[in-house]
């Protein structure tokens, strides 16, 4: 997959349209509980993190699937969950490390983002620019880049032992 679905929680107003959006592109209704993406909230904090499957390259979810049913279509590279080989063990929603595979609310089948298609339609919909659908080198240097003027902001700040 050349493209990435990637988030800035610094952005994220808490809205929910993402939510919304997905479970009509899937459901054809409004139905957040139906959702193939979460929206994560720190009611602490102030803050919301839209979490949705991170395709990883050794994907926990379908490592641990025992009939195969999670998996990722061949041609696309895109998630997908084949339902008539579903036991619906939940192995895969307890392997996932971000929470991002989750029970449809009517059928019990595991759901995760397939990114509609090659066209999210959370990305659509978040006009505070939370969500982005990218290319992955480009996210990769931006997340490198976020991690060196963290680093460069943090070189002046004396730590616990030296201060």
């Amino acid at each position: 997959m050349d493209r990435v679905l990637t988030f800035e929680p610094s952005l994220c107003t808490g809205c929910r349209q993402c939510e919304m959006a997905c479970s009509f592109a899937h459901e054809g209704v409004y139905w957040p509980a139906a959702s193939r993406l979460r929206l994560v909230r720190f009611e602490e904090l102030c803050a919301s993190y839209p979490v949705a499957c991170a395709y990883c390259d050794d994907a926990p979810c379908e490592e641990v699937c025992p009939t195969g049913a999670m998996g990722r279509d061949p041609s696309t590279g895109y998630a997908r969950v084949l339902e008539s080989r579903c036991i619906r063990c939940r192995e895969c929603v307890a392997a996932c490390p971000l929470g991002a595979v989750d029970l449809h609310p009517k059928t019990g089948h595991p759901t995760r983002c397939d990114l509609c298609g090659g066209d999210p339609a959370c990305v659509k919909v978040c006009l505070a620019g939370a969500i982005r659908y990218e290319p992955g080198p480009r996210a990769a240097a931006r997340k490198r880049r976020a991690r060196v003027s963290v680093r460069s902001a943090l070189e002046g700040v004396p730590d616990a032992e030296g201060a």
